[in-house]
């Protein structure tokens, strides 16, 4: 990675704020919490806990912050028509379990920082933050607006950012960027759909299960609560099934261990409700939760028909992200995202046509965002990674992830994770390292000035 550059050198005295300011972010568990959601919070008292945090932060750093109603912080620098627009969230996913380290707390080890909301999107939100404060400090800044957005929604929805634009109705960004992905940057996104399949039945010696705690994450422990059945331990212990075995209530508890992974790639996780689902499916000869896994399993949408390809964003995925059944009635919600060549409409329809015995309901849905590799967004963007970091190489990527790039016209999810590292995010251990973090600062430092010169 290319070091001591002028962008380098500008940062350089802000590590140690940016350092202080993430050890207090990250403290905060600024996870979606229905139950102290209400007026005055309405993403739960953790989110604004968070979203103060940001806004404390940038009024003593001098800064024009207001905060609307605690679902979104606006910071702004200079004025002008036209402006630069850097949308992050302070949001997190739940910090599940597997943990080594105190998931609310930064820990360094060997110059890697663990936490949840290191890498998504604590982190990269303040490096982007800190290279603006360097910018405006410096007077480098030119004759145009920049406007930081922190959103609290992201990570359920994405509310804050639509308040912002719909509601407010604040102007669209010029130009913009959002800090919540891979570097170099991303030129395209799938769209993004939840929905939610339900069926009233019985599973005979079963009460109970229960498994996942966010929808855009794999299910990594599903527990199910049921009749004492020796047999059924003994077959999954001949199936070599990853579990444990516990009573509550009087009753069995068999939890099936999985492996937690993003929700836009579901192939690199191990889904624990499903592996319950078939597990008790096939034991009990259940016809419906053999169903379930029939158009279930498959976490590209094969078996209700709905997987499609193509060589820019390849294929579309299927998570299982929350599993519930209790009295006789099951919930399972469903991550969906799809490519490009087709759309929510055309994948709405196919969805509700192909997964009986089970009823669906729509949740959420958004259409795919693509950017030309050649439009100004993307090339100014991607020249500033390169002429920090020396890597010619690597190309812009499609994802499954969705942004904030979706929620506003003319902006693209750029960083910070770098290639060939993997942060874990939405997982146990989520990391980066320390001079990422800190050339983070240097390329969205530079972006912020390549941008303005293109307004």
């Amino acid at each position: 990675m290319r070091k001591d550059t002028e962008y380098d050198k500008l940062v350089a005295p802000y590590k140690n704020e940016l350092r202080k300011a993430l050890e207090g972010f990250v403290s905060i568990n600024s996870v979606y919490d229905e139950s102290t959601s209400d007026e005055a919070n309405p993403f739960g008292k953790g989110v604004s806990k968070a979203l103060n945090f940001f806004y404390e932060l940038a009024k003593k750093d001098g800064f024009t912050a207001t905060n609307y109603g605690n679902k979104v912080v606006e910071v702004l620098v200079g004025k002008g028509e036209k402006n630069i627009t850097i949308m992050a969230h302070a949001d997190v996913v739940p910090e599940g379990t597997g943990w080594d380290v105190e998931p609310y707390a930064v820990t360094e080890k060997d110059g890697v920082l663990f936490g949840r909301g290191v890498a998504d999107d604590k982190g990269p939100l303040l490096a982007t933050y800190y290279a603006l404060k360097a910018l405006r400090d410096n007077n480098l800044l030119g004759n145009y607006q920049v406007r930081f957005l922190c959103g609290g929604n992201e990570e359920s929805g994405s509310k804050g950012i639509e308040y912002y634009f719909h509601t407010l109705k604040k102007a669209q960004p010029t130009l913009g960027f959002s800090p919540d992905s891979d570097f170099p940057l991303i030129f395209a996104e799938k769209g993004i759909m939840n929905f939610v399949a339900s069926k009233d039945f019985a599973i005979p010696h079963v009460y109970s299960i229960k498994g996942g705690v966010a929808f855009n994450s794999v299910i990594e422990r599903c527990e199910v609560e049921m009749d004492e059945d020796q047999k059924f331990i003994d077959c999954l212990n001949k199936n070599n099934e990853n579990f444990e075995l516990f009573d509550r209530n009087g009753h069995k508890v068999v939890a099936f261990i999985g492996k937690a992974a993003h929700g836009s790639i579901p192939w690199e996780g191990v889904n624990a409700a499903i592996n319950a689902v078939k597990a008790l499916g096939n034991y009990y000869n259940n016809e419906i939760l053999k169903d379930f896994i029939r158009l279930f399993e498959s976490p590209k949408g094969e078996g209700f028909k709905a997987n499609r390809y193509n060589p820019e964003m390849f294929d579309n995925s299927s998570n299982l992200g929350i599993f519930s059944y209790e009295n006789n009635h099951l919930d399972a919600v469903f991550n969906f995202r799809f490519i490009n060549t087709t759309s929510y409409d055309e994948m709405s329809e196919v969805i509700s046509k192909n997964c009986a015995p089970f009823e669906i309901k729509m949740q959420y849905g958004c259409d795919p965002l693509y950017f030309a590799k050649d439009s100004v967004l993307v090339d100014t963007l991607l020249k500033a990674y390169q002429e920090e970091t020396g890597d010619y190489e690597t190309q812009p990527k499609s994802t499954g992830g969705g942004t904030y790039a979706k929620e506003a016209n003319n902006v693209v999810a750029f960083g910070m994770e770098f290639p060939g590292w993997k942060s874990n995010m939405h997982s146990p251990g989520e990391q980066v390292k320390v001079e990422q973090l800190e050339k983070g600062m240097s390329i969205y430092a530079r972006a912020i000035i390549e941008l303005g010169k293109k307004l």
